[in-house]
């Protein structure tokens, strides 16, 4: 052997032997936390996103009942982390997983279905976004509550032979929309699976919470300076150049016009965000500033290829925020058409960038029109986004077993 593969044999070595120590460290103290809890979550990640935002409310939702939550992959930051820790115990286990010795990750995954299925205080596991749960699924006892939760279905995902196949482990499968019910229930039509499973798909739609005094939006909204944001992590789907693009061209016919972006992924495109125009804004943690930018819009782009339903709409439209969205996922469910928002139904991105355009301009020159935009908006966010109905939902789902 050379010195080259003597060297990569010592660092494999090292990193077998740290995933060793790691895992010991976890049989150790942190095994500990599943078996004391009522319900157990697996979940990828508590950095900042939509989704991670939903994982946070169920969480917070079920905080009668001790939850442990198992994060699955490496965080990009620690924006949820905290909020996690307040009301749940928290395990990571990237720092055994990620050392690919599976001699030890195999013998993880049963320590931990040996955790839940021993445990006299477990009733229940719940699953979302991350593959580790569909791994260990078949191993949990039916006497335990099963449940995972399916933000949105991507065109040609490749999670769908995985979903079909683990719904006879699920006693519950949480969908936050109709599309993805449909979705969903034509693949497993697809696969010719017992139709008994499509029974056991519930709906329980996201929820924010809305402040009693958001009321003097409508007051306080200023149409003579127009601010555009776009909020979310840079990703192909969310197509973050659609935004830059649009602003470009807009900047170019109304050059009061400013337009602001924020989220994770982002400091790598920072000359494309700059050259057009665009204030960049970094990652927002601070709830209170989120709100300070809300109320600073006008309106939300989003330009994804697929969504579920945006968590950014729900919390931005209580802000008197108008949605101008691609219609794509369940986002048709709420928005309609130059009522409470406005949908782009195109293909192609050029036709969407124009699209996009084209409405803009309408709206920035035809401030009546948006002014009923913004008090349609808000008006619908307040009467139906709360989230009393989603936390009622989720302690309803897990009530007959703890």
């Amino acid at each position: 052997m050379n010195k080259k593969g003597i060297n990569n044999f010592v660092k494999l070595l090292i990193k077998k032997s740290i995933a060793y120590v790691y895992f010991l460290r976890f049989i150790f103290f942190e095994n500990i936390k599943i078996k004391q809890s009522d319900i157990v979550f697996f979940f990828p990640y508590y950095h900042t996103g939509g989704a991670e935002r939903v994982h946070l409310n169920i969480i917070q939702a079920l905080k009668a009942h001790k939850c442990c939550v198992i994060f699955t992959h490496l965080s990009a930051t620690n924006n949820f982390y905290n909020e996690f820790k307040q009301h749940a115990s928290i395990i990571e286990l990237n720092d055994i997983r990620n050392k690919k010795n599976n001699f030890i990750n195999n013998l993880l995954k049963n320590s931990i279905v040996a955790a839940i299925n021993k445990s006299v205080t477990v009733k229940g596991v719940f699953g979302c976004n991350t593959n580790y749960f569909y791994e260990i699924l078949p191993g949990i006892n039916s006497s335990k509550k099963r449940v995972d939760l399916i933000h949105a279905l991507a065109p040609r995902d490749d999670r769908k032979i995985m979903l079909v196949n683990s719904a006879k482990f699920l006693d519950s499968r949480i969908v936050i929309n109709e599309k993805s019910k449909k979705d969903i229930i034509s693949s497993y039509k697809t696969e010719k699976i017992d139709t008994q499973f499509a029974d056991r798909i519930l709906l329980i739609e996201n929820g924010v919470e809305i402040m009693s005094n958001d009321f003097d939006v409508l007051k306080s909204k200023c149409f003579d300076q127009i601010n555009i944001g776009f909020l979310g992590r840079w990703s192909e789907e969310k197509r973050p150049q659609i935004f830059l693009k649009v602003a470009i061209k807009i900047k170019k016919r109304f050059p009061n016009v400013s337009f602001f972006m924020a989220g994770t992924g982002m400091k790598s495109n920072l000359n494309q965000i700059n050259d057009a125009g665009v204030v960049f804004l970094g990652e927002i943690k601070d709830q209170e500033n989120l709100r300070m930018l809300y109320k600073k819009l006008n309106f939300i782009m989003i330009t994804s290829v697929y969504e579920g339903f945006p968590m950014v709409i729900m919390e931005s439209m209580p802000y008197g925020v108008i949605p101008i969205c691609t219609n794509v996922g369940g986002i048709h469910e709420h928005i309609e058409d130059m009522k409470n928002g406005v949908l782009i139904n195109k293909e192609y991105d050029e036709d969407i960038i124009e699209a996009f355009i084209e409405k803009l301009i309408y709206l920035i020159e035809n401030k009546d029109i948006t002014s009923e935009l913004l008090n349609n908006a808000f008006y619908y966010s307040i009467n139906n986004f709360k989230i009393e109905k989603f936390n009622k939902s989720y302690q309803d789902l897990f009530v007959s077993n703890l």
